[in-house]
């Protein structure tokens, strides 16, 4: 996670903590008033028969500094900043309209309507309102940091998992044969090629092709090579031909069939030797032991799929 990105959470947690603590204290001290108000309205209410108010239907003037020593009272009960009666009046009396902070409510008596105006005053940024601010943008802080560890921790583990696999399941390895240059060289090592003669370079091309297509078929020694096989070896050949490596008279791939398959063999020794536990999907198998040219005996590539091997030049 980037710095900008933390930043970008801090801030918004900050925010979001916050804007819940205002809504939440607003909400609270509006409910609050709201009851003080009506508890001194009450009170108001029982007490204002022994106020003397004005009566302009019976030519009274009443005494207002009675009036005020009794809102002096009534405050100094209250005892809060934020809640304050400003005045008791017949509505006859009261000019409106008040200010923004100023609240009216009316009480019904004998001489008609009484009005009473609160003054109230929402303090939003207290000290302690400070501290929960504080509070809230040090929580931010350390939960960024919580996040930035948690992303940092998966990536980590992504990684990890990522190299795991790539350890646990290698690519596939596969042999490169380019007609090109006649030269055989493999996946895990594109740098290190070995050049083949173009009898034992067609005859596996075509013993490849021949085993892909036919993967249970046995190939003997003591038989004649299969004219499938024969003619794959050929259609390699003329294609050696046409990209100008020889203009000789095409080989008889029946002859030297030993010969043949030990050239491809230690050519394949060459470029494998760097991945040995992939060489026997590509390597023609020996005959070993007494009796090893026997029918038992096949060195036909019993494994070998498309994919294993890439042609280049075809």
């Amino acid at each position: 996670m980037s710095k900008y990105k933390q930043l970008l959470v801090i801030i918004s947690l900050f925010f979001i903590l916050s804007s819940v603590f205002f809504i939440s204290v607003t909400q609270k001290s509006q409910q609050v008033a709201k009851q003080k108000i009506t508890q001194i309205e009450r009170q108001i209410a029982l007490d204002l028969p022994l106020l003397d108010l004005s009566n302009e239907l019976l030519k009274h003037s009443g005494n207002k500094d009675a009036v005020n020593s009794y809102i002096k009272t009534l405050n100094s009960y209250i005892n809060s900043n934020e809640l304050k009666v400003v005045a008791i009046a017949p509505k006859s009396e009261m000019v409106t309209p008040v200010n923004p902070h100023q609240i009216i409510r009316s009480l019904s008596t004998n001489n008609g309507l009484v009005l009473v105006v609160f003054n109230v005053q929402q303090t939003h940024f207290t000290l302690s309102h400070f501290i929960y601010y504080f509070i809230f943008l040090v929580l931010s802080v350390l939960v960024s940091f919580w996040v930035k560890f948690a992303f940092i921790k998966q990536s980590n583990k992504r990684f990890n998992n990522a190299q795991h696999q790539s350890i646990a399941e290698p690519t596939p390895l596969i042999l490169i044969v380019d007609l090109n240059d006649k030269t055989l060289s493999s996946s895990c090592n594109t740098e290190q090629k070995m050049c083949l003669a173009n009898k034992p370079l067609c005859f596996y091309l075509a013993l490849v092709e021949y085993c892909t297509k036919n993967d249970d078929v046995a190939l003997s020694h003591n038989k004649d090579v299969p004219e499938e096989l024969l003619e794959l070896a050929n259609k390699y050949f003329y294609r050696l031909v046409e990209l100008g490596h020889t203009v000789r008279k095409r080989p008889n791939f029946n002859n030297s069939l030993e010969k043949t398959l030990s050239e491809i063999r230690a050519a394949l020794d060459e470029v494998l030797n760097e991945c040995p536990e992939e060489k026997e999907l590509y390597y023609p198998p020996k005959a070993y032991g007494e009796g090893s040219r026997s029918r038992l005996h096949s060195y036909g590539l019993a494994n070998i799929r498309k994919g294993n091997i890439e042609i280049r030049g075809k």
